[in-house]
């Protein structure tokens, strides 16, 4: 059974190396011809850390299509390995676990702003987007930055 995803789901951000934590959401945009889902971000940088205040928020709008909506992309993206969407590049990096759910897509998308790329885990049993464990991981000309990795888990 294919499930719809609409509506706003909220995340929280693990605590790394240069921030205590923050917290994330992902919400469905109402598009007809489009899956479209914009993602944004607050990072609580910990003290001392001297990254700009522009790194700790942002927020981005993936374009996906349609069949995106539930599982038959995902499917899909499995069967082609990698598919070229507006704004992005995705890739099927396989399946995985991810606590009781199994055979979880994993999905890199290289986003062409150039500013960050993103791993997800979709399950179809999962509510809203149906993503879990998000990774962002940053590209950047500040060295304290570039490849560094904040890492979301949707609040249950």
């Amino acid at each position: 059974m294919y499930q719809s995803a609409f509506g706003k789901a909220h995340y929280q951000i693990n605590e790394g190396k240069l921030h205590r934590n923050g917290k994330a959401s992902i919400e469905v945009l109402d598009d007809p011809n489009l899956y479209k889902v914009k993602m944004d971000y607050v990072i609580k940088k910990k003290k001392l850390v001297p990254v700009p205040s522009k790194y700790l928020e942002g927020e981005t709008v993936i374009n996906l299509p349609s069949l995106f909506k539930d599982e038959r992309g995902y499917l899909e993206l499995e069967k082609e390995k990698q598919m070229e969407v507006d704004g992005a590049r995705l890739v099927h990096l396989g399946r995985t676990t991810l606590r009781e759910f199994k055979d979880a897509h994993k999905i890199r998308v290289f986003l062409k702003n150039g500013k960050s790329k993103i791993e997800l885990i979709y399950h179809p049993t999962l509510p809203g987007t149906g993503w879990d464990q998000i990774k962002i991981i940053f590209i950047s000309d500040v060295p304290l930055l570039d490849g560094y990795t904040i890492i979301c888990h949707l609040k249950e």
